[in-house]
């Protein structure tokens, strides 16, 4: 009998589980990732610091539009992205790594593998003139009718 009784309670309560879980699952948010479209890119325009090499890429979002601009040093490399909509900044950051010393480059590429443990993160502060300079003239080396997507 003892048995019995404890069917009737497991069986009932692994079935309340059930169905919270279920219940559950279906009402979380999915992750909507919004596809990214680049629609314009450029290698080694003008910049400061100077670059061995470099690449600016113009894309769009459901989001907006962002520029990311990489340049290549000799010791590492920096990659600034800035998102903006509608001609307005919203946001910009950048990254810089250095390169692994005496270590072979990637399988496939030429280009040297990145230190992880030397990421310098700075978030720019998009108010300051200077900041603003930047973008304008880094958004002036794309075409007209690529810029024109971000409105």
């Amino acid at each position: 009998m003892m048995h019995r009784s404890f069917k009737m309670m497991v069986l009932p309560l692994l079935s309340l589980i059930s169905l919270i879980s279920l219940t559950a699952c279906s009402y979380l948010p999915t992750a909507s990732t919004s596809p990214i479209q680049q629609l314009e890119q450029i290698q080694n325009i003008e910049a400061i610091p100077n670059t061995k090499t470099n690449l600016a890429t113009l894309s769009r979002s459901n989001n907006g539009c962002l520029i990311q601009f990489t340049g290549y040093f000799d010791g590492g490399e920096s990659t600034e992205t800035w998102y903006f909509k509608n001609d307005q900044l919203k946001k910009a950051s950048s990254e810089t790594y250095q390169y692994v010393v005496n270590q072979n480059h990637l399988a496939g590429t030429s280009k040297p593998m990145i230190d992880s443990k030397t990421r310098r993160a700075t978030t720019f502060d998009i108010q300051n003139p200077d900041v603003t300079n930047n973008f304008n003239k880094l958004k002036s080396h794309f075409s007209p009718n690529a810029l024109a997507q971000c409105s």
